[in-house]
């Protein structure tokens, strides 16, 4: 997860440029949704500007950084995911049985609301794409907070104090998802050892399954990759021109278009501070990729 580089009056521009009246009907929805005191079912819209999110995101899904299929399938694959659930937010699921997620949290999650953030249903700072896996299978209408749930916030920066446990990655509401969660060869772990961020931190990454095999086989396949890189530029009598591609290749898995940025990241940092950690690492990413 990584931060998604965006100010609010540039979001608003950029729907606006996409979309010139998808601001003013946003608005009109919300009064009506503030005169009936819920979310009703209707013919929404916020699809309208699915692509501004695409783009932003650089086609990822905002919580676990995989790529998706582009602009071509963009109304298959990407989803808008309403980060405060609009109509309803279910109590968090039990450790084992139906609907489990295997995990209890260390700290308080909230109570169920049958009423969720209707006023924010519209609100361009309540939404981000996502893929279907850490959409509709595992976020649906959760959303676990420590705090107070505060479902009549007309605005998300008015809701802060509910002090929410996942992290929303778009803009500068919310911390830097870097700030509390790091990557250790190709595991998510909580940056801090203990304390609200060391919560927050375990929260997002056993909701989001942020270590499931699928993505870590694929991280391995990355940090495979850049560990021969990182090697390769250090080789004497290298000729150049390969040694600029090589650097070239470290700086793309590291730059926001790319996938699994963050875990690159923190791979090629650990490469600079401990040679002899991300050689163990990188040896066995190769080796989990070709296994």
């Amino acid at each position: 997860m990584i931060r998604i580089r965006v100010g609010e009056a540039q979001l608003r521009a950029l729907v606006t440029a996409h979309d010139r009246r998808w601001l003013d009907k946003a608005r009109l929805r919300t009064a009506e949704y503030r005169r009936q005191g819920r979310y009703v079912e209707g013919s929404e819209f916020w699809g309208d500007i699915k692509q501004v999110y695409i783009e932003l995101q650089h086609e990822k899904c905002a919580y676990c950084e995989s790529r998706l299929a582009g602009h071509a399938l963009a109304s298959k694959v990407h989803e808008v995911e309403h980060f405060r659930p609009k109509s309803r937010v279910s109590a968090w699921p039990p450790a084992t049985g139906k609907g489990a997620v295997g995990f209890l949290p260390p700290c308080a999650v909230g109570r169920a609301s049958t009423r969720g953030y209707y006023l924010l249903a519209y609100h361009p700072l309540n939404y981000v794409i996502a893929c279907t896996r850490c959409n509709s299978t595992l976020k649906a209408d959760f959303f676990p907070v420590r705090g107070k749930r505060s479902t009549r916030a007309s605005t998300p920066r008015s809701a802060r104090a509910e002090d929410p446990l996942l992290v929303y990655p778009l803009g500068t509401l919310d911390t830097d998802p870097a700030r509390i969660l790091r990557f250790d060869g190709v595991l998510a772990v909580p940056r801090r050892t203990r304390g609200g961020d060391h919560e927050r931190a375990r929260v997002t990454i056993e909701f989001f399954q942020l270590n499931h095999q699928d993505l870590t086989s694929r991280r391995a396949r990355l940090l495979g990759a850049l560990w021969l890189s990182l090697r390769a530029v250090q080789l004497p009598g290298l000729p150049d021109d390969l040694r600029q591609l090589q650097q070239q290749s470290i700086a793309y898995a590291q730059s926001d278009r790319a996938e699994f940025a963050a875990c690159a990241r923190d791979f090629v940092a650990l490469h600079g501070a401990d040679r002899e950690r991300a050689d163990a690492l990188g040896s066995l990413a190769l080796q989990l990729a070709a296994g």
